[in-house]
């Protein structure tokens, strides 16, 4: 049997909202150390130390890798967050898709006007990059997901589902 696989990764780009938490978070946890050294503070010290561990385990979660693995119909996405830690973020049958198609295509433009629609944006949010967006319906509820395969990953999709996808 000839099982169809591939996958593909793309690191997020950092955004400001991420670049603001590093922040805050190393000014609180530097304003509360100091205050509870320099005053003889404890409580505040203490607090400051725990700020340090939450600031050890938070900052490098914002180092965000989303992964895709296409294996004959089913397509998952995961997170990997600081190299390490993997979560498994959502999975897709390509029987319940609706269409799959560049994220600014016209044959998309029904189903983004849903209010209703769950959207999920794994892309690394980065510009000029080719997004594809997979309308899911599974029950009432449709989903739009994004996300930005390789040239393979299309390939293999078009193979297991050649109706359901569009290159316009």
């Amino acid at each position: 049997m000839n099982d169809l696989y591939t996958e593909a990764s793309v690191k997020k780009k950092v955004t400001i909202m991420d670049t603001f938490i590093k922040v805050i978070t190393v000014f609180v946890v530097a304003v509360l150390l100091a205050i509870g050294f320099l005053f003889g503070q404890t409580l505040i010290g203490l607090l400051g130390a725990v700020g340090l561990v939450f600031a050890y385990y938070l900052i490098p979660r914002l180092s965000v890798v989303y992964e895709y693995v296409f294996c004959d119909g089913q397509l998952d996405f995961d997170k990997i967050m600081a190299g390490e830690k993997r979560k498994h973020m959502y999975r897709l049958d390509f029987e319940q898709v609706l269409i799959m198609a560049p994220a600014n295509s016209h044959a998309l433009d029904s189903y983004k006007s849903n209010p209703a629609a769950k959207k999920l944006d794994f892309t690394s949010l980065e510009k000029d990059r080719k997004v594809y967006c997979i309308v899911e319906s599974s029950g009432d509820i449709q989903t739009l997901v994004y996300f930005e395969p390789n040239e393979k990953m299309i390939s293999y999709i078009k193979q297991k589902a050649p109706r359901k996808v569009s290159e316009y």
